[in-house]
């Protein structure tokens, strides 16, 4: 255990947390996080002085982080930024005790980051529109489970729901991103009263947005189980398919500690039989092909 600064400082206003709750939180979750933390390079949400404050995204890593803590470069627009790698279970704890609220990681590992080992469909619904989420999540599911993709749910402790499947990394990160790019086109032209690839919100017509661009190189999603900066603490929680009518993206809570600690993970457990994204790939470019898509060119340093 480290020794917390601060311990008293509430971070959660309105559910009475405090900074010496969400340190305990990721040193007790510490089993759950590293899976899906472990050799991928770090972006921290931090909120030094609370969810009332402003907080800010941080990348670089400063330089009285512990040795022991992993750095990776990876370019920007005007050159390099240096991430932390978490390495072991003390390193949450420590991150958590320097203001840092939420854990973001990109689909590769940083041994491997022209392959990815994940892929994302973000999906982003209307405020308030649970039904239409859970709609669409099943719908991505039954077409990525058509193409061989086995995917999961992932309540992400804020409005909308995230499909994930675990690949095994035979596929380039830039070829996965244009592939998710079609698959969501494809999608909003199969299902358009559901979804939409609009960016502006007043644009979307009450539909789901479906973010693919968490696929591209640089871009990050928000990890497994990791705390968001939300008034109740919420947490981005893998579910089974069977919980997803029964689970808001915002139901599980750091108060619900020990009920994390007690389930499953169906997220682990599908990365020890990673799909293989190859037919994926090639059914999805034979799709876009079919039916005359133009994709846009993308953006490798938008996150």
């Amino acid at each position: 255990m480290i020794a917390v600064s601060n311990a008293g400082r509430v971070v959660f206003p309105e559910a009475g947390h405090t900074k010496g709750d969400v340190v305990a939180y990721y040193e007790a979750m510490a089993s759950r996080i590293l899976p899906h933390v472990l050799d991928r390079p770090l972006t921290l949400r931090r909120y030094p002085k609370g969810i009332s404050a402003p907080g800010f995204f941080q990348k670089n890593v400063p330089a009285h982080y512990p040795a022991s803590m992993g750095r990776i470069e990876l370019p920007k627009r005007d050159g390099v930024t240096v991430h932390p790698i978490v390495r072991e279970a003390e390193h949450l704890a420590f991150v958590a005790n320097q203001g840092a609220i939420e854990l973001h990681v990109p689909c590769a590992r940083a041994s491997d980051l022209e392959h990815p080992d994940r892929i994302v469909m973000d999906l982003d619904p209307p405020e308030g529109a649970i039904d239409l989420a859970r709609r669409g999540a099943h719908v991505v599911r039954r077409e990525m489970d058509a193409l061989g993709i086995a995917t999961v749910p992932v309540a992400t402790g804020s409005k909308g729901y995230h499909v994930v499947a675990a690949i095994a990394p035979h596929v380039s990160a830039f070829e996965i991103a244009e592939a998710m790019q079609a698959f969501a086109l494809l999608l909003t032209s199969k299902h358009p009263e559901i979804f939409t690839t609009v960016f502006r919100v007043a644009k979307r017509g009450g539909r789901i947005y479906c973010d693919w661009l968490r696929n591209v190189p640089g871009a990050t999603v928000v990890a497994p189980f990791s705390l968001r900066a939300r008034a109740f603490a919420s947490v981005a929680t893998p579910l089974t398919w069977s919980e997803l009518d029964e689970r808001a993206p915002d139901h599980f809570r750091l108060a619900q500690m020990k009920e994390l600690l007690d389930r499953s993970d169906p997220l682990f457990a599908l990365t020890e039989t990673p799909s293989d994204p190859r037919p994926f790939v090639e059914s999805v470019q034979r799709a876009a092909e079919a039916s005359g898509l133009v994709l846009e060119r993308f953006d490798r340093f938008r996150s």
